[in-house]
């Protein structure tokens, strides 16, 4: 039996390094206990580095490797030995397996994959910067994420906030890109994140005014928008209070006398050439 750890847990590199190594060995995945999360050393019960190599490492789909580095972001503690008992079935044989979407191993892994697309996305969608005082153009923001993606989205801010100097915390990693670099780190808390700044009231005012009573479904809002990040929405102040008024606000447009438009296009006159 070989005991093995992937450092970072949730890093592609580090666990290719590790599957390639007992699957060159011909080690089989019920001869490996993983332990993603754990601090301990690489190799311990079993070297597996000692291990003769008696095969070649094969080809594997571009498909796999974006399956596997999705699937390590997943907080389940058994997503490196479901990915090495994919990896194991594809060398031994099974060179259709990824396009079978009924097999056991295979569902579960899109499964793992479609919880870490979404919780990408909704880091995407709700983080929000603070400005530090004093500081120009620098800001910060804390989030919590459902999994291991710090790594996986940071790339998309540096690129849509390419312009500024930023910082997000999260309790297991943080991310900062100094305007030329992104770099990572550990993660911090709460109280390294401003609970607010001036720029919070000029969001509320746009929110406020851009939200339409009229498109108002709080089952989906829920859906899209869990409660567990509102804390860190400065425009889920607002949210009791628009949901509240949203009827009456509603009947108000019904019963709203109609308007002529303020502006018209002007047409051209008869004497107008073509």
């Amino acid at each position: 039996m070989y005991s093995v750890v992937v450092e970072p847990a949730w890093d592609l590199d580090a666990w290719r390094s590790v599957a390639r190594t007992a699957l060159l060995a011909g080690v089989s995945p019920d001869a490996l206990t993983w332990n993603g999360d754990s601090q301990v050393g690489f190799d311990f019960g079993g070297d597996l580095s000692a291990l003769p190599v008696v095969r070649k490492i094969p080809r594997v789909s571009q498909d796999f490797i974006k399956l596997a580095g999705a699937v390590l972001c997943h907080r389940d503690v058994g997503r490196h030995a479901l990915l090495y008992r994919i990896l194991w079935r594809l060398a031994n044989g099974e060179s259709k397996l990824m396009l079978n979407p009924a097999d056991p191993d295979i569902h579960r892994a899109r499964e793992l994959e479609k919880s870490v697309r979404r919780d990408s996305h909704k880091m995407k969608a709700f983080v929000r910067f603070r400005e530090i005082s004093g500081e120009d153009d620098t800001f910060v923001a804390w989030f919590e994420s459902e999994h291991f993606i710090v790594d996986r989205v940071a790339p998309f801010f540096a690129r849509r906030f390419a312009g500024m100097r930023w910082a997000i915390v999260t309790p297991y990693r943080s991310a900062f890109w100094d305007g030329n670099e992104l770099s990572l780190s550990d993660g911090g808390s709460r109280a390294d994140v401003p609970a607010d700044d001036a720029n919070e009231d000029l969001w509320r005012t746009y929110y406020a005014n851009i939200f339409n009573p009229a498109r108002l479904n709080p089952r989906m809002m829920r859906q899209e928008m869990a409660q567990k990040y509102w804390k860190n929405l400065p425009e889920s102040h607002l949210l009791p209070e628009l949901i509240r008024d949203a009827g009456r606000r509603v009947q108000d447009m019904a019963e709203r006398e109609p308007e002529a438009p303020r502006r018209r296009i002007p047409g051209r006159s008869s004497g107008d050439e073509t």
